[in-house]
């Protein structure tokens, strides 16, 4: 797995690093990071704060999965008090201060082993997995060794790009898929819609206890309203129709269905969707699931969601003001 990565501008991350070599204190023999790096750190790193909304203040055993810089766990442990808090990341020069900070950062590939993970089985309270799962090669199988290491009441918070997202659908519908940064990411392995991702929680035997549609334009639902049944979706929409930022976007695609969207019809506004989940029931023995295409099937079959674009499931928009 590619770890997900938060990083800063080049020569503002390389002035932090030089700042922390050369301040870095000692305090019982053990390495400590100044609050002044660690604010440095926290405010110059993109500001995930519809995840961080999700954790409580005071919360313990949290684990961030692809933690990067460590910015959010510095956050949740600067302003919301938050303890014993832990990290993975494969990026060693990306997480070596945040170390300093925190209990413990894992530079380990859980989707081949657990490593020293497995002593911390049913230990964590809360585990987040920001723009994570979709870098992961089998995330049905890699979500099952995540959610075993969950208290019984402990909560996932999964956050990943839209398939969906209008700025997505634009460039697929002009057969373009163009790599790059961004939700675009060459690390993107899988890519998901809510109904899908939903399926994908289910058989990693986590329970939904909320699906969030993160939307980042301040959008007006005014015209959404007005309508009785909405059918067709104008991508760029209406209601950013004539704004600024939005000129590049010079082609009108129109999509028609057969059937009322309008339930629908705020997921083509979300650039990620988020997953707020507890400890479910396991509905298979973990086993690896990439190109074993029968068993994936055979339990899509066995969860029989009723879902579709029709008929979507409850999902609640976050809009604007996300980083």
């Amino acid at each position: 797995m590619d770890a997900r990565r938060r990083r800063t501008a080049g020569p503002r991350r390389a002035i932090i690093r030089i700042v922390a070599f050369t301040f870095i204190q000692r305090i019982d023999g053990y390495a400590m990071l100044p609050q002044k790096i660690i604010d440095e750190l926290i405010e110059t790193s993109t500001f995930r704060r519809n995840v961080y909304n999700m954790v409580p203040e005071n919360s313990t055993r949290v684990l961030d999965f692809g933690c990067g810089n460590g910015s959010l766990l510095l956050r949740l442990q600067r302003d919301k008090n938050c303890t014993e808090l832990y990290g993975i990341e494969l990026d060693a020069a990306e997480s070596k201060y945040v170390e300093l900070a925190i209990e413990k950062v894992w530079r380990i590939n859980i989707e081949h082993d657990l490593g020293e993970l497995n002593n911390y089985k049913g230990y964590f309270n809360y585990i987040i997995l920001h723009d994570a799962i979709e870098h992961l090669y089998d995330p049905w199988f890699t979500l099952t060794k995540i959610r075993a290491l969950l208290t019984e009441d402990g909560k996932i918070i999964i956050a990943t790009p839209n398939i969906h997202h209008w700025r997505l659908q634009y460039q697929i519908h002009k057969g373009l898929f163009p790599y790059g940064p961004g939700l675009w990411h060459t690390g993107h392995l899988r890519w998901y819609t809510p109904i899908s991702l939903l399926e994908l929680l289910i058989l990693g035997g986590l329970s939904i206890n909320d699906i969030f549609l993160e939307i980042p334009d301040k959008v007006d639902f005014k015209y959404l309203a007005s309508k009785k049944e909405l059918k067709t979706i104008q991508i760029p929409p209406l209601e950013f129709a004539g704004q600024k930022g939005y000129e590049e976007y010079k082609d009108i695609i129109t999509v028609t269905y057969e059937k009322d969207i309008k339930r629908y019809y705020p997921v083509f506004y979300a650039h990620k969707i988020i997953a707020h989940c507890g400890k479910g029931d396991l509905l298979f023995e973990p086993t690896p699931m990439t190109y074993n295409c029968p068993m994936l099937e055979s339990l899509r079959k066995a969860i029989n969601l009723p879902f579709d674009i029709y008929n979507p499931p409850a999902m609640r928009p976050l809009i604007g003001n996300w980083s």
